[in-house]
């Protein structure tokens, strides 16, 4: 501990690793340079941390401070903050059932039962094959098709106790694919029953906004946008 109380690091520099700096340079370079203060990069840096060691180790989370120059010890609160960084082994596949009441109403909890016997674990263990973490979750907010699980955050939509052994199966199938690596769900996808038994991927696509049609058929004009006021002294300016 340093004399003010506060815990700079909790290895020798000596033992802190360097293998995200040496592995992803590039990125790591490229995310310093998009923010003006290193402390807006924490949690991007901790999400590569976590995809390329599997959990935050100590040493893990000791290196991403070193990166960003900052006391370990204010990494050490984010991690414990947010529920989806992990600071212990977990599985390949997160898998997260919601339980609130829509998913609850239309078989949850049967769902839950169906993968704790399947996997031969409980909630908050994973499986001895190290594949799958199960845990129960709140409101994932999609009730409009439940029950939902969250796998490495991608959606998987109507999930019942009837399709957790085509679920699994298909999460084992695909633990090599990008979603499979990334348990920070970088990649992460949505996905729907489909009539072969299996779980096929819903497709998304981002399109321009279009403004809706005038009375005559000819598209209304856009909205004028008001002029950018002057920044005030509080404001900080805005980065690239």
């Amino acid at each position: 501990m340093q004399g003010g109380g506060e815990k700079e690091s909790l290895l020798p520099p000596c033992k802190q690793q360097t293998m995200l700096k040496a592995t992803y340079a590039t990125q790591i370079e490229s995310l310093l340079a998009r923010y003006a203060s290193p402390r807006s990069v924490v949690l991007p840096l901790l999400y590569m941390a976590q995809d390329h060691y599997g959990h935050l180790t100590e040493e893990a989370i000791n290196e991403v401070a070193a990166i960003l120059n900052l006391p370990a010890t204010d990494v050490f609160e984010v991690v414990g903050f947010y529920t989806l960084f992990y600071d212990r082994p977990v599985g390949r596949w997160m898998v997260q059932v919601c339980d609130d009441v829509p998913c609850c109403y239309c078989g949850a909890e049967a769902l839950l039962d169906a993968l704790k016997q399947q996997l031969g674990i409980s909630e908050e263990q994973t499986s001895s094959d190290g594949m799958f973490t199960l845990q129960r979750v709140k409101c994932l907010a999609a009730c409009h098709r439940p029950p939902v699980v969250q796998a490495n955050l991608s959606y998987f939509y109507d999930v019942t106790a009837e399709r957790a052994d085509a679920f699994i199966r298909f999460l084992r199938e695909h633990a090599d694919t990008p979603q499979g690596k990334s348990v920070s769900g970088f990649y992460a996808e949505d996905y729907e029953p489909d009539a072969n038994g299996t779980f096929r991927q819903i497709p998304r696509k981002l399109v321009a906004y279009q403004p809706p049609a005038a009375s005559n058929g000819t598209p209304a004009a856009e909205p004028s946008q008001p002029a950018p006021s002057e920044p005030s002294a509080a404001s900080p300016p805005e980065t690239a």
